[in-house]
């Protein structure tokens, strides 16, 4: 219905046949959905349900008629009832603890637990604040005088082609808690309707793929400024959040599935290790970044250098668009704090500072009587996880003080569970799996440097140390720069 009244001759207005479905699934939304009010209040207990209110009503009630047997009546059905409706959040609580692979409805669980409540910022009322964000946001489009030109592809290309069971799979695989794009179509009716939908979507997509044309509604985006921080002084402390619609974004994913097919498997040179010309590729990354109307943010630019010379002299700054880029003494990349010094106190106080405040929660669930296989599977997913994050980098080359450090978080969290491994036991297999990894996988960066050697322990083989895992780096004559969030 909607591609006939979309149909001009031999053509078809993509434009109007898009904006036509999407309309009408907003519609439909908005006919069936039923909007409900609820009141809550901030000292409200969690355990509150109807009957106890009902019987809170009927307690009041008999104590303003003066009548102490019903009062004495009202109270006591009134207790049984608070017992009751305590009992069953304590067990819808539990239940939140059960599946250890649904981490949503354990947070949830903990949040109650602790009675943790999020406090939203507050929300700026200048009315200019919309027009010169978008000014803000647009800045990089200002020099930018090059028309957009329709690239007329080869006729030997051939159009990809999407059919009715790929679009479907897509639409089963949505989010339903995603947030709504310009057009207001939800994740969750995209989900529940997916084998309705997916005829008309697929003829869109396809309309769109064969005539290459992107329809505009689908390329409209609502930018929702976020507060980086908690007081705002300048634009650059909100954060653009674009909600696009999920249509697009379901034909985004068909699409990425044949581009990656496309790809070659070499087309990341990280694993080859190749980190020549330092320098001279951050210049080249720069004037490509100008020619493409991109542009380096030189403020959150970092350079490490690690130079272990006795007789250090002072770097020659790393110059971006003019600007001098700041050399720092340590660094964030992947979770793990890196220093100057290459030593791992920083990243120790860190990891242990996440760790303790995670100790908090595991108190919380002591306290309400959570049994210990949930305590201790929250330990595992949340405490000894950061303990063992990236741990085969550093743990070996900690120092003494900082293992004790390390150790004493693992002994708390021990007298709350009752039984824990040491952390030197969480490294060894660890370290273990790396080297299996490192040996056995032919484009791994230390398989060149890594071989198997054998000893006999005990009647059995066991993979011991070898002469080339020992790695001995001269820096009397060298100097290694790191560049991080370019």
């Amino acid at each position: 219905m909607f591609r006939e009244a979309a149909t001009y001759g031999d053509s078809i207005n993509l434009e109007e046949y898009t904006s036509s479905v999407t309309c009408y699934i907003s519609k439909c939304v908005d006919d069936v959905t039923i909007s409900k009010s609820i009141t809550t209040r901030s000292n409200q207990k969690p355990w509150m349900t109807a009957n106890v209110r009902a019987l809170l009503k009927q307690r009041d009630s008999a104590f303003r008629t003066g009548d102490k047997a019903a009062l004495k009546t009202a109270r006591a059905k009134l207790s049984r009832a608070i017992r009751e409706a305590k009992r069953a959040h304590a067990k819808k609580i539990h239940d939140h603890f059960q599946d250890s692979g649904d981490t949503r409805r354990m947070w949830q669980g903990i949040q109650v637990i602790t009675n943790y409540k999020t406090t939203s910022p507050a929300c700026d009322r200048d009315a200019s604040l919309p027009d010169a964000l978008n000014d803000f946001y647009a800045r990089f489009e200002v020099q930018n005088n090059v028309v957009a030109r329709k690239t007329i592809p080869p006729p030997t290309d051939q159009v990809l082609c999407l059919t009715t069971a790929e679009v479907r799979k897509t639409l089963c695989r949505v989010n339903p808690r995603k947030s709504a794009g310009p057009d207001n179509i939800p994740g969750r009716v995209l989900r529940e309707c997916a084998e309705q939908l997916a005829d008309v979507f697929t003829d869109i997509f396809n309309i769109s793929l064969s005539s290459n044309v992107v329809p505009t509604c689908l390329k409209t985006t609502t930018i929702v400024p976020v507060p980086k921080k908690s007081t705002v002084s300048c634009l650059n402390d909100y954060r653009p959040v674009a909600l696009t619609p999920i249509v697009m974004k379901c034909f985004e994913r068909l699409v990425m599935r044949h581009i990656k097919t496309q790809l070659p498997p070499s087309l990341d040179p990280m694993h080859r290790n190749d980190e020549s010309a330092y320098r001279e590729e951050v210049k080249r990354l720069t004037a490509w970044c100008g020619a493409n109307n991109l542009s380096l943010n030189v403020d959150k630019t970092k350079e490490m250098v690690v130079d272990f010379r006795r007789a250090q002299s002072d770097q020659s700054p790393l110059i971006i668009d003019g600007s001098s880029v700041e050399i720092v003494k340590s660094t964030k990349f992947l979770g793990v704090h890196l220093a100057d010094n290459l030593t791992w106190s920083l990243n120790t106080s860190s990891i242990t500072k996440k760790a303790q405040q995670r100790l908090y929660f595991l108190r919380r669930l002591r306290k309400a009587h959570l049994p210990p296989p949930i305590l201790s599977m929250f330990y595992r997913g949340t405490i000894e996880s950061i303990l063992s994050s990236c741990i085969t980098a550093w743990f070996g080359n900690c120092t003494v003080s900082d293992r004790k450090t390390l150790q004493r978080i693992v002994r708390t969290a021990e007298k709350i569970i009752e039984s824990l491994s040491p952390l030197s036991w969480t490294f060894t297999p660890h370290a273990a799996s790396a080297k299996h990894t490192a040996l056995w996988t032919i484009t791994h960066t230390r398989h060149t440097h890594t071989s198997p050697s054998y000893h006999q322990e005990n009647g059995s083989e066991a993979f011991g140390p070898s002469q080339q895992d020992c790695v001995t780096v001269s820096s009397t004559s060298h100097q290694a720069s790191q560049h991080t969030e370019l």
